[in-house]
């Protein structure tokens, strides 16, 4: 194989390699030690490591949408983590707000976690504010696109 394919071949062996990780219940985000938490309807703030396993606020999510993790950011290796806050619409369970609290420190990785947990949906009437931290990273211990610990199309 000559030098182009083998530059082709690396890049995407590092494309493939990229991970996106919705770190959900009683995960940690790097470096903030920040854990999920949701406000039920009752306005009581819950924390996911109260909970043993998965959060019940997990458990009632009836739509996901992963986020994009651009070739232009994973190429650039644009990596972070960041914690978001959903406000939910309590008859509907749609994602009204979605605030970043704390940024991945690349505004296209913040706007693709926006755009993709605005699609989220909850079961209605259970949350009105979910907290969740998230990890763009690239891997090569696990390839593919992750959310949790679990492959994205699983």
């Amino acid at each position: 194989m000559n030098n182009t394919g083998m530059r082709q071949l690396r890049h995407t062996i590092i494309a493939g390699v990229a991970c996106v990780y919705i770190l959900l219940p009683c995960v940690k985000a790097e470096g903030e030690g920040r854990r999920s938490s949701a406000v039920d309807v009752h306005g009581v703030r819950h924390q996911a490591n109260d909970y043993p396993g998965r959060a019940p606020w997990m458990n009632d999510v009836l739509k996901t949408v992963t986020p994009n993790y651009a070739h232009s950011e994973r190429a650039s290796r644009h990596m972070g983590s960041g914690f978001l806050r959903l406000m939910l619409d309590l008859k509907t369970g749609v994602v009204k707000e979605v605030t970043i609290l704390k940024s991945t420190g690349f505004p296209a990785l913040d706007s693709s976690a926006v755009d993709a947990l605005r699609r989220w949906r909850w079961k209605p009437e259970r949350w009105k504010e979910i907290d969740l931290p998230i990890t763009f990273a690239l891997s090569r211990t696990k390839q593919g696109l992750y959310i949790g610990s679990q492959p994205a199309w699983q």
